[in-house]
């Protein structure tokens, strides 16, 4: 049988990581989550319990494909980012590495690049294909993806390392596909974000909550990765949990104050410019 989250004990941890974040500094906001905290306590034996079901990254994707394009927070809160970054650099030919349903993918075509999108998942290829009929998409890991060596200007891969176990190898891909002086524009989940509870959960099959595992790669990991390949980095933007992603927390509608000492401010997203000059 597998693990049942008590939307209880989740409240709780909400209180514990706002007071955490309160107390040393500022005791007077933290008290106020000591009652909140009796209120759960006497809630806690009729707490509603959620099933967890975790799906492996080939599974989870098959079922998430057709609601992916749906309102999420991390996507609303990266792509005017990305986009950003997106609109300085010149036209050329881009691949976009996870490309999943393809929104990455639409706007590099709508900025005048050819575009080339990899992805491991048939279903999000399939979702892709519908919306870019005409774009160049292929199946592929990170790890060996099926584009020939130094033939891309951009590479961008959003919201999916978190996914990958090692680094390293897909950095050093990223690298082989680009050209001398190309970019490489990466996002993902921050490791801060995921250490506090951050998943990549979809809707149904199953009942409760569905989940694909998020690995918490550190800066430092990331770093490392970057060396390895040669890349050298141009920025880093750490984009903070803000008021447009609040309100999606669980539990925000019935405790706002708390959630909003506990995540308002922390790390939400990691967004890299890097190049390579080999």
């Amino acid at each position: 049988m597998g693990e049942t989250l008590r939307l209880g004990e989740y409240l709780l941890a909400i209180q514990g990581l706002a007071m955490i974040r309160t107390a040393p500094t500022r005791p007077s906001e933290a008290r106020p989550r000591v009652d909140d905290i009796r209120r759960i306590l006497d809630e806690l034996p009729d707490s509603l319990e959620l099933p967890l079901t975790e799906y492996s990254l080939a599974e989870g994707y098959t079922h998430w494909a057709e609601h992916y394009d749906r309102p999420n927070p991390a996507i609303t809160r990266e792509e005017p980012i990305v986009h950003d970054i997106l609109a300085g650099l010149p036209p050329g030919r881009a691949l976009d590495a996870a490309c999943g349903t393809g929104r990455h993918a639409a706007r590099l075509l709508d900025l005048g690049h050819q575009v080339v999108g990899v992805d491991t998942s048939p279903a999000m290829l399939a979702v892709a294909r519908r919306k870019l009929p005409t774009a160049d998409l292929r199946r592929g890991p990170l790890e060996n993806l099926p584009v020939q060596n130094a033939t891309v200007d951009l590479v961008t891969c959003a919201l999916a390392l978190t996914h990958a176990p090692d680094l390293t190898p897909v950095m050093r891909e990223f690298a082989r596909v680009l050209r001398p002086g190309g970019r490489i524009v990466l996002s993902d989940i921050h490791p801060t974000a995921v250490m506090t509870g951050a998943v990549a959960a979809f809707p149904g099959p199953a009942a409760g909550i569905n989940y694909i595992h998020n690995a918490a790669h550190q800066v430092s990991d990331y770093l490392a990765a970057f060396r390895a390949a040669g890349l050298t980095v141009l920025d880093c933007v750490e984009p903070p949990v803000d008021e447009t992603v609040i309100p999606n927390i669980p539990g925000y509608d019935t405790y706002p104050d708390a959630a909003r000492q506990a995540f308002l401010g922390m790390p939400y997203l990691l967004i890299w410019e890097l190049t390579c000059e080999q």
